[in-house]
């Protein structure tokens, strides 16, 4: 057997076995809730503000970082089931000591492990000849373009925002500066 064969066996059964030292202390550290820049820091990295953001977008190191949460959770014998029931009960305390907030809260939580606050993304599908009459369509003046609407064509009301891909969020996450870009 080759060393790349071992490697691809030892990543599949525990990735932090293809982790360095230096990066396994660092998902430790994650694992146990300190913030990136504290956990570089603490790993030893030299400039832990920079190289714990890019330790932690490593393919290799996210495959570590989630076989740690998922041992945890094994250790712990804690589900997404048991997780729910939890918050559901504490739901019901707070309603009956009457306090909304606390309710709302629990609510907030269980919406975000269903992924109700995800957006929502459409895929619409443009044919060409389709795509030859919206680029007709955008050579027309506005005048143009009423004198169509007058003439009885069908006009269908709506509004368009631009759904950026993972990798444009990924970028604008990268960039603090700029926020996704979105058109209205």
């Amino acid at each position: 057997m080759g060393t790349k064969h071992l490697l691809h066996v030892a990543e599949k059964t525990d990735p932090l076995m293809v982790c360095t030292d230096q990066q396994r202390l660092f998902i430790s550290f994650i694992v146990k809730g300190d913030p990136t820049k504290l956990a570089a820091q603490k790993a030893g990295y030299k400039m832990p503000e920079k190289q714990g953001h890019q330790t932690l977008r490593k393919p290799r190191v996210q495959a570590a970082l989630h076989f740690a949460y998922q041992k945890y959770a094994k250790a712990a014998q804690i589900t997404r089931k048991k997780v729910m029931d939890g918050l559901l009960e504490s739901i019901e305390m707070a309603k009956i000591q009457s306090d909304p907030g606390v309710m709302v809260a629990g609510w907030r939580e269980i919406g975000k492990m269903c992924g109700f606050y995800a957006p929502e993304v459409k895929k619409i599908d443009i044919s060409i000849t389709t795509k030859r009459v919206v680029d007709q369509l955008e050579t027309l003046t506005d005048d143009d373009l009423l004198k169509l609407v007058d003439e009885g064509s069908q006009v269908i009301e709506g509004e368009a925002t631009e759904v950026l891909n993972e990798l444009d969020y990924a970028r604008a996450a990268s960039e603090p500066d700029e926020a996704p870009r979105t058109a209205a």
